[in-house]
């Protein structure tokens, strides 16, 4: 049986564009996965 986690948090972006909103969200998601050891594979 595979877990299943939810994990939230809030970032900011540089500029209300698509790149800078990808780019802030990027960067939270990295973030999250290593404060919380979690490993790319298993996130859906």
């Amino acid at each position: 049986m595979t877990a299943c986690r939810g994990i939230r948090g809030a970032t900011t972006a540089d500029a209300n564009t698509e790149e800078a909103i990808h780019a802030a969200a990027a960067e939270l998601v990295e973030a999250l996965i290593d404060a919380n050891g979690l490993e790319e594979d298993s996130l859906a």
